[in-house]
């Protein structure tokens, strides 16, 4: 069997091929198509290339039978000559193989390479004797140019039978190692598979447990932010229902596993259910981060309008305003815990103002009714002064007569003044010697 070059078309010639078998592959009328590649071998010899150019011109019919290789070349050999190779059975310009083909023409090339490299013809056959050549007791071969005359005959010596023998056993070794190599390789290849599913199953496991664990803690933040957030600590109620509606979302189960001993399929199927269940979590843990962004958002919201709402009614209520610009900034800044910080500054600043606005109120209204008692005593005691000067004017003439006398004198007419006794001169209080 002769091997094709798959490219060109043309069947491949060993260089091992003697010049014997190059002119007996020459007046093989099979060989025609590719008497180039015989004449250009390296073991060819100058005349059979000009036969082949006077064949290409002429014809082969003119041209003759094969020209014989010099004696000097064949003198070189001392084995016998095996013999020539058969021409390939497909005519050139061959439709392309396909791809199973080609493969396996690619094996069977592996497998004449190894032929080629155990079946070496100069080691197998250099201790067989050299078989003598017949007397010549007339031409053992005739040639003729027509390939339909039954006069070309071939003769067979003893050692190219052994040569076929040996190259028979050799192939059908090379063939049965070939064997074993296909399979063991097929064996490797269904290992390898089995390997890279059993790696892809892994992978795809550890990408799940990892989305999972994201997940799991997501979870739990947004089951906490749920439950320390009221409806009416946020702006809008309904993202708190969104966020609980995705808490209660449940995951579906996983079958299978990816065990070294389970069968490659499952393996396989496993690989697929774990990318689909990966996958979904991945959609899950987004629309949670999400929801729970939501949540956090309205709950700033409203953080703000309330602090807008206190920075509006502080105006001119608090004891320091510049606890109001720092709010206001930290409005603009929708910075949570600058408002929070302010908004308490702001409160504190607002109570140190209506402490300070009772104090002076409290103070002043002290004042107040301790200048209305004040008021009112000194009003009292300017009474009561002006009514004892009045009767110790009235008491003081009755001490003594020269006084009556006086005020006899003195008195308006019709007023008198009647003049004690000596028993009641006696005040108390008075000196009885006065």
């Amino acid at each position: 069997m002769t091997r094709i070059d798959r490219k060109t078309g043309e069947p491949i010639l060993s260089p091992k091929l003697t010049d014997d078998q190059l002119y007996a592959m020459a007046n093989e009328p099979g060989w025609r198509p590719w008497m180039r590649l015989i004449a250009e071998h390296p073991h060819a010899w100058p005349e059979l290339a000009d036969w082949w150019h006077t064949a290409q011109e002429q014809g082969f019919d003119t041209a003759g039978a094969a020209p014989l290789p010099p004696a000097s070349m064949r003198g070189r050999r001392r084995v016998a000559i095996p013999s020539a190779p058969l021409p390939p059975e497909d005519e050139p310009g061959q439709e392309p193989v396909s791809a199973p083909a080609e493969k396996a023409l690619k094996d069977a090339d592996d497998d004449f390479a190894a032929l080629e490299r155990i079946a070496d013809l100069e080691s197998d056959t250099a201790d067989i004797p050299p078989i003598p050549e017949a007397e010549s007791s007339g031409p053992a071969v005739t040639y003729s140019a027509d390939p339909d005359d039954l006069k070309v005959r071939r003769v067979f010596p003893v050692g190219k039978a052994l040569v076929a023998i040996v190259m028979t056993a050799s192939l059908i070794a090379v063939s049965w190692m070939g064997l074993q190599i296909k399979t063991r390789r097929a064996a490797a290849m269904r290992q390898e598979a089995h390997e890279t599913a059993i790696s892809a199953c892994d992978s795809a496991e550890a990408t799940r447990k990892t989305i999972q664990s994201d997940l799991d803690r997501t979870t739990a933040k947004a089951s906490r932010l749920l439950k320390d957030t009221s409806r009416g600590q946020v702006a809008d109620p309904k993202t708190l229902d969104a966020l609980n509606r995705l808490l209660d979302a449940k995951t579906s189960t996983i079958k299978g596993s990816c065990a070294p001993d389970a069968v490659t399929s499952d393996v396989d199927r496993t690989t697929a259910a774990l990318r689909r269940t990966t996958k979904e979590l991945k959609n899950r843990l987004t629309d949670l981060k999400t929801a729970a962004k939501a949540v956090t958002d309205s709950k700033l919201d409203k953080t703000v309008d309330d602090a807008n709402a206190l920075y509006k009614q502080t105006d001119g209520k608090v004891a320091d305003d510049k606890t109001r610009a720092s709010l206001l900034d930290a409005i603009k800044k929708r910075d949570a815990d600058a408002i929070a910080k302010a908004v308490k500054e702001v409160n504190e600043s607002k109570m140190a103002k209506e402490k300070a606005d009772a104090e002076a109120k409290a103070k002043a209204e002290q004042e107040a009714a301790a200048a209305a008692a004040q008021q009112a005593q000194a009003s009292q005691s300017q009474s009561q002064g002006s009514s004892g000067s009045g009767s110790e004017t009235a008491r003081r003439p009755s001490s003594g007569g020269s006084s009556s006398s006086a005020n006899t004198g003195g008195a308006s007419p019709g007023w008198s003044v009647p003049a004690p006794s000596d028993e009641d001169s006696g005040l108390p209080g008075s000196d009885p010697g006065l």
